[in-house]
């Protein structure tokens, strides 16, 4: 059996444009379509694939999360939720930030054992990797959520306000919510762990459920200069 002979790839390139050089231009682009096809292809596919990713990371990059509100406080629409982060992000974030404020529904579902699992695995997995900042709920989930640890004192938040903007704190000042903080340790206190937000015609002008809405923080929110300044404008409509 002859051992079979591999011509360099010089060599077979010098070859092709050979046979190139005999054919028409018609009869060139036939044979380059009907020899290179996979590889043309390829190369195609490749840079639709590079420059969709220049695009995303240098031309149109998405927009960063500025602040991710939970509603938790009974069932809303998409249309609604959509409504009101579109209103926040217009009055709280510069067009040159490219931020957006963001939205999602809590519901419990003591009826369905799998929803409630769902949706309480949902937010364990927003809260342990920090995405999740503001929770508007009513006052039985604020006590669940303080028992739990998912929400902070809003000490620090209430003195930036004080100091930025004392009408807006006196505002709050009557609207403050105590609740148990760590409840399971001896001697434990009762801290500011809400703020009343009912009545706020912002939240009025879109049709929310107009029970007891209580704006608390997530624990280990990175974004307490949003979150300050969302709870201001939502303060300024009561």
């Amino acid at each position: 059996m002859e051992t079979p002979v591999y011509e360099p790839f010089n060599v077979k390139i010098r070859i092709e444009i050979a046979k190139l050089r005999k054919m028409s231009f018609k009869d060139k682009l036939e044979y380059i379509w009907e020899y290179y096809k996979p590889l043309l292809l390829a190369v195609a596919a490749f840079l639709i694939i590079l420059g969709s990713v220049i695009n995303t990371m240098v031309f149109n990059p998405p927009a960063q999360t500025a602040l991710l509100i939970e509603w938790s406080a009974g069932f809303v629409f998409d249309e609604q939720l959509v409504t009101f982060t579109d209103v926040l992000t217009e009055r709280l974030i510069d067009e040159s930030d490219n931020e957006i404020v963001t939205a999602t529904l809590f519901f419990d579902a003591p009826q369905d054992p799998q929803m409630q699992m769902a949706m309480t695995s949902r937010r364990i997995a927003m809260v342990s990797a920090g995405e999740l900042d503001i929770l508007i709920q009513n006052s039985e989930q604020l006590t669940n959520t303080t028992q739990i640890g998912m929400i902070m004192p809003l000490d620090a938040i209430l003195a930036e306000i004080q100091s930025k903007n004392p009408m807006i704190w006196g505002i709050a000042e009557e609207r403050l919510i105590y609740a148990l903080h760590d409840p399971f340790e001896d001697g434990g206190e009762e801290r500011i762990m809400g703020i009343d937000i009912s009545g706020s015609s912002l939240l009025g002008e879109l049709d929310f459920y107009e029970g007891k809405l209580v704006f608390s923080v997530v624990t280990n929110s990175g974004r307490l200069e949003n979150v300050t300044n969302a709870l201001i404008l939502l303060l300024e409509s009561v």
